[in-house]
């Protein structure tokens, strides 16, 4: 029976927690948050898909009462704790593999003392940027060739807390993390999180790679959902994501023709249990690596951070705190 911890059980924990009653494994799992509270919804939550669920599940508030030995511990807290939690959970477990929230940190720093870290106690190690394991998303990977353009539109989706997976996305199609991105475009105003404690920002955010080019864009009035366009040479693909997404495709083999196609959006609580048996299985899964999302992260976040200062006019500022 594999042990899993998952520490942190709220909006986006449950929706992990409801992912793993469907592995196709015997899971031994252990959910750990300090607000019963949110323990009682994530355990209400698991139940409710929970019916063919036959290995163990126990909910505790405390790292000291999880497993000395653990094979998977999925990090699903806010970003200001999550480097302690991180901490905690080594310094108490072997841990065998992470699977670790966006966004990472914000502070620069921990990244370096986490990579550090997961690498003497050798940990793989994966951030949930989850658009890799989505069909959708594979098959653009092989079929995209060429020089493209990125563009992304919405509004109110949350640029600075969801930016990074489609920065992650992007590097994805390019195959590449040597991005240099600007922050001239976002808007002057930065707005309060819908998290207690955290910002958030509206605008642009624009970006290259070579001959590649990438705009993310979120309007600051009411939201709506996310429409993706990637341009190149040879084809054009029109997404709008929902829970059926669709996708129209024109390529120039076909006289520019337009084609409709759809695509089920996966949501978290169908995709997590995907990751971790391929985990189980593999050794890998689709996600992206520490090493690599760290990367962007840490591109995202200095824009951003250099954006702070700007608009504060303080250069002491070391902490974005977006989650």
């Amino acid at each position: 029976m594999k042990k899993i911890a998952l520490i942190g059980a709220g909006q986006l924990g449950s929706r992990h927690l409801q992912a793993l009653a469907g592995s196709k494994h015997l899971l031994s799992i252990q959910v750990m948050d300090t607000s019963e509270e949110s323990l009682k919804i994530a355990e209400s939550r698991f139940n409710e898909v929970a019916k063919d669920f036959k290995g163990k599940i126990s909910f505790v508030k405390s790292i000291e009462l999880l497993e000395k030995e653990i094979d998977i511990a999925i990090v699903a807290t806010n970003s200001k704790v999550r480097r302690m939690v991180i901490e905690q959970l080594t310094s108490h477990s072997k841990i065998k593999n992470f699977i670790l929230e966006k966004f990472l940190f914000p502070n620069e720093a921990d990244f370096d003392v986490i990579e550090k870290l997961i690498h003497e106690a050798k940990i793989s190690t994966w951030v949930n940027c989850p658009r890799r394991m989505m069909p959708l998303y594979k098959m653009l990977k092989q079929e995209v060739k060429g020089p493209i353009h990125f563009s992304v539109t919405g509004n109110a989706w949350g640029l600075g807390c969801n930016g990074i997976h489609l920065l992650d996305l992007f590097s994805y199609l390019i195959d590449s993390t040597a991005i240099e991105i600007d922050n001239e475009l976002i808007d002057s105003e930065i707005i309060e999180s819908k998290r207690a404690g955290y910002i958030e920002f509206t605008g642009t955010i624009k970006g290259v790679a070579g001959k590649n080019s990438m705009s993310i864009t979120s309007f600051s009035n009411a939201s709506s959902p996310v429409s993706i366009s990637i341009q190149t040479p040879t084809a054009r693909y029109s997404i709008q994501e929902g829970a059926e997404t669709k996708v129209w495709i024109s390529k120039l083999e076909n006289n520019w023709a337009w084609e409709e196609q759809s695509y089920k959006m996966l949501f978290q609580s169908q995709l997590t249990n995907i990751a971790v048996d391929s985990i189980i299985d593999n050794g890998t899964c689709d996600l992206t690596t520490y090493s690599e999302s760290s990367l962007l992260h840490k591109l995202f976040l200095n824009n951003l951070l250099q954006f702070l200062q700007l608009q504060k006019n303080d250069q002491s500022i070391k902490e974005c705190l977006i989650t």
